[in-house]
Parts: C-alpha cells; structure tokens; sequence
C-alpha cells in the first residue's frame, strides 16, 4: 500500500511540475518537487523502499515530462534526517542535471557545458535544496518508522 501512495504522491508531484511549477522561476529553474520527494523519502523512510519508491516515481516523472525513459531514476539513499535530506536533495539535483545534459548530447543535441552547468544545474541543485522541507515535513510526520536516536535502520542487538 506504501507503494501505491508513493506512486501516487509522485505523480501528482509530476503533474504539479509541468502544470503548475513552471511558473515559479527562482534564480531561472523551477524546483523539481520528484527528485524532492524521492530523495526525502529515501532519507526519511530508509534504503529498502527508497529504490522502489525512486524507480517508480523516475519513471512517472519520465512519462510526465517526456524524457527518455530511465534518465529520472537517479537517487541513491541514506539513512538519516534532516539536513542530510537537503545535502541529498542538492547532490541528486547535480547528479540528474549532469546526466540529463548527457542524455542530450548522446541524443544528439548540443549542450552548452559550462553555460548549462552555471546557469541551470546549479541553481537548480540550491532551489530544489530550499524546496526541501515543503516534501520533508509531510513524509517525516506521515511515515511508520521512526528511528529516532538510532543510527542505520537497525539496532545494533546483542545474543547474550
């Protein structure tokens, strides 16, 4: 059930982005609510759903936003809170803007590396970093496991 609220949440998040998110331009991107979404859930929820729940809301946002297939499937998790969801926001957005521009230049088009880098890819890592704890705050208050003062997904038990 877990699965099917994610895949919903993420295509709603998708539909939001080419509907609604191109409007809010800051520092010239938009935030990308998907990347967001997966990369809070990975840090919130652990690695063992985070790589279902990232296939499966890459590949929505792929069909949402008519990318080739595969190229949104891109976050890896931690086991952590807060402030490692934005350091995982910021790296996932640089990761997804490298090969997004990869992509492009394997498909044929010219890509403009260093103007593309400066002026998309990096402000896009700092915006979808500020958008952070709007996609935190829901899946932090609404997920089952709560690992408060633990670290890793597991206590460390003795046999004896």
């Amino acid at each position: 059930m877990k699965y099917v609220i994610a895949a919903a949440v993420a295509e709603l998040l998708a539909v939001l982005h080419v509907s609604v998110m191109q409007y809010i331009e800051i520092l010239g991107v938009t935030p990308d609510l998907v990347l967001i979404f997966v990369a809070v859930w990975a840090v919130v929820r652990g690695h063992e759903e985070a790589w279902i729940v990232a296939l499966l809301a890459g590949f929505v946002k792929d069909l949402s936003v008519s990318d080739p297939l595969g190229t949104a499937t891109r976050i890896r998790a931690v086991d952590t809170e807060f402030l490692p969801s934005v350091v995982v926001v910021a790296l996932g957005s640089l990761g997804y803007g490298i090969i997004s521009m990869i992509v492009l230049a394997g498909t044929g088009q010219s890509v403009a590396w260093s103007d593309s880098i400066l002026r998309v890819v990096l402000p896009g890592c700092l915006v979808n970093a500020l958008f952070t704890p709007l996609i935190y705050m829901p899946v932090h208050t609404f997920t089952a496991q709560r690992r408060l003062g633990t670290i890793g997904t597991r206590r460390l038990t003795s046999p004896l």
